[in-house]
């Protein structure tokens, strides 16, 4: 719950002090004046005491006039002013009272800077004495101690939840994002419901979270778990593609090819499974093959390093077959690159091919868009004369059909085309991946074999009794790649064994979304959103609401706004019609809250309600209703500038604060 008490504002001039001080009782408040006396400076200068000018406009600028930033008319002199300030004196549910004050100009205050007074401060005509500074406007503004909104949502009984924002990361739902529902300002408010709900904060779906936030839906919190489930799914996504790349490219670095392993997130284990595989000489083998080949090689060498002499003969015959390897490799390696080469090529004139029809699928979707909106002329779809499967040029009046495909027919084919021609692409990336690790594994063979035909050739050229160089550089060879295969082949294991763990908790993310969106509605969110669609349509009858029957607008169960045959409401509504639905709406959230549990603030404030030259007897109803809901417990400020005798006679008999400024007087004054 949230009271306001009495506002404050002052000025301070090169001549006189200016200002004004209204009080706010409990029940219906009515502030009537003129127009351009300053109405809207007090509403405005309320909203700035909150800090909430965000709800306004993604700008800091100061939502205040010149008569309070620049200078100021006082009996028709103008002085300039020095400084200026607001406070505000508010009161929560548990009838805490705390005294707000902003600077507006101020030599040695930011106007991002508010201080706080316990106690009723401007009411009991007390010093500003000590108190505690807050930060507005700023990033941790609603998220920090020091923040002044983190502190006003903490002194209304709010706690704040997280939200959901289009990057997928987490915010509060702001102050400035509630308020809409608690003040209708005059410049933008009465353009539409919920206009002044801000977008810049790219909050998903704002004004629904909002309105769920308000009326303490149970259902509220289930969005927020599928909003949270849904982001941690996209942040195990990525994550477990992450985790299959580097060990895909780490593997690549050894002309290791990995098979099998899921590259998007399984909720089944056992898919969670890799083979790695090895060219060699022609073959693919399992990397356990690999490893043990490699691991006999190097047994086979013995202990001690035999001398040139003893080795020449055996040296002599290893070079040559060492030199047939690599004519061999240098064969299969050229052999490699065009395969590689043509598999490359095919993948090139396939992306062409899927960017081609997926151009040609949406001109055949605009087409029958155009043909369902009643256009004649949108049957044939202007393009080039070419088969649309093989690309042949189609001399001007060939005929292909007797029986031409309808524009669904065509859009269904191509459809499947590029499902044929996607999964056709995805094969050869596959491949390509395949043949690059083939082509490297052949490079590094070569490069080892040509390490070895050097250090055979040291070997027969050093003298009889020196260590044989080329077993020395086999053995270190064979060494260095057992070891390289065997840490892939932990590695391996050890990331399917994770990709195994975050399969578990994919499948247990699967099973929590799956739950939330079999969850019905719960009884209680039912009711209020029930009794929100009841109150609108009541009010809207008294209203003389007359663009359509009023029992044909109902809530959407989705959005939460007012709705007629599933759309908003809109263009459908004469604009006296649309101020209509905007009370009637906000005061049905009012109304909700004072039969349910909500986290209603129970304040509403409308900055000139008869907007659009809404006729009078809309207008009674509606101050009739509002002094009705203020007398069962809420606080109801109107702005107005309709006639004195006229308003008066609309209040007689009903419970009210009216504070009437007399003509042609303005609210700031000298004080």
């Amino acid at each position: 719950m949230l009271r306001l008490r009495h506002l404050r504002i002052q000025v301070f001039t090169d001549g006189p002090v200016c200002g004004t001080e209204i009080s706010f009782r409990d029940g219906l408040n009515v502030l009537r004046a003129d127009n351009s006396s300053g109405k809207s400076t007090c509403l405005q200068a309320i909203i700035y005491a909150l800090g909430l000018e965000g709800m306004l406009s993604a700008k800091r600028d100061i939502p205040l006039p010149h008569a309070m930033t620049d200078t100021i008319e006082v009996e028709g002199q103008e002085y300039r002013v020095r400084e200026s300030w607001v406070a505000l004196e508010i009161e929560n549910g548990n009838a805490e009272i705390m005294t707000v004050r902003r600077a507006v100009k101020s030599a040695d205050r930011d106007s991002a800077l508010i201080e706080t007074f316990g106690g009723p401060v401007l009411t009991e005509r007390m010093a500003f004495s000590t108190g505690r500074d807050f930060f507005v406007r700023r990033p941790g503004a609603a998220q920090r101690e020091s923040g002044f909104h983190y502190e006003l949502a903490r002194f209304i009984g709010w706690n704040l939840p997280q939200v959901a924002r289009m990057d997928g990361s987490e915010v509060p739902l702001y102050l400035e994002c509630l308020f809409p529902f608690f003040f209708v300002e005059q410049k933008h408010g009465w353009s539409g419901v919920q206009a002044r709900i801000p977008t810049y904060f790219m909050i998903r779906d704002v004004s629904r979270r909002a309105a769920e936030f308000i009326l303490a839906l149970e259902e509220y919190q289930a969005v927020l778990q599928r909003q949270r489930l849904e982001s941690a799914a996209g942040i195990m996504e990525s994550e477990w593609k992450q985790v299959v790349s580097d060990l895909t490219a780490l593997a690549k670095a050894s002309s290791v090819v990995i098979r099998g392993l899921p590259t998007r997130p399984s909720a089944n284990i056992s898919e969670v499974a890799a083979e790695a595989v090895v060219h060699n000489s022609g073959a693919w083998l399992s990397l356990e093959q690999e490893i043990d080949a490699l691991s006999s090689a190097y047994e086979s060498l013995e202990d001690e390093v035999p001398s040139v002499g003893e080795d020449a003969p055996e040296l002599e015959i290893q070079l040559a077959q060492s030199q047939e390897e690599l004519t061999a490799l240098t064969a299969l390696t050229a052999d490699a690159l065009q395969e590689l080469g043509d598999a490359t090529g095919r993948r090139d004139s396939i992306e062409l091919r899927v960017s081609s029809l997926e151009e040609d699928l949406q001109r055949h979707r605009d087409a029958a868009l155009l043909r369902r909106l009643g256009s004649r002329h949108a049957a044939v779809i202007a393009g080039d004369s070419v088969c649309p499967t093989c690309q042949q040029s189609l001399p001007d009046g060939f005929e292909v059909t007797h029986h031409p495909m309808s524009p669904e027919e065509n859009i269904r084919f191509i459809e499947q085309e590029l499902r044929t021609f996607r999964a056709i692409r995805d094969d050869l990336y596959r491949l390509i991946n395949v043949q690059e690790a083939k082509l490297g594994r052949l490079r590094s063979q070569s490069s080892e074999i040509r390490r070895r035909i050097r250090a055979l050739k040291d070997s027969l050229t050093s003298a009889n009794s020196q260590p044989s160089v080329a077993a020395i550089t086999e053995k270190l060879r064979l060494s260095e790649r057992i070891e390289t295969l065997t840490k892939i082949r932990d590695d391996i294991a050890d990331t399917t064994a994770e990709l195994r763990s975050r399969a578990a908790a994919w499948a247990a993310n699967r099973e929590s979304l799956r739950a939330l969106a079999n969850r019905p509605r719960s009884s209680s969110d039912t009711e209020k959103v029930d009794f929100l669609e009841t109150s609108l349509v009541d009010q809207l009858r008294r209203y003389h609401f007359h663009s359509l029957p009023p029992q044909s607008i109902e809530v959407s169960r989705e959005t939460y706004r007012p709705t007629h045959e599933g759309f908003d409401l809109g263009f459908d509504l004469s604009a006296s019609d649309m101020i209509r639905v905007i009370w009637a709406y906000l005061l049905a959230f009012l109304e909700a809250s004072m039969r349910y549990n909500t986290n209603h603030a129970r304040l509403l404030v409308f900055d000139e309600p008869r907007q659009q030259e809404t006729n009078r007897l809309s207008f009674a109803a509606l101050l009739n209703r509002a002094a009705t809901d203020g007398a069962s417990g809420a606080q109801i400020i109107f702005a107005t500038s309709e006639e004195e005798l006229d308003l008066r006679a609309m209040l007689k008999g009903l419970p009210h604060s009216l504070v009437s400024v007399p003509p042609r007087t303005k609210l700031i004054r000298p004080v």
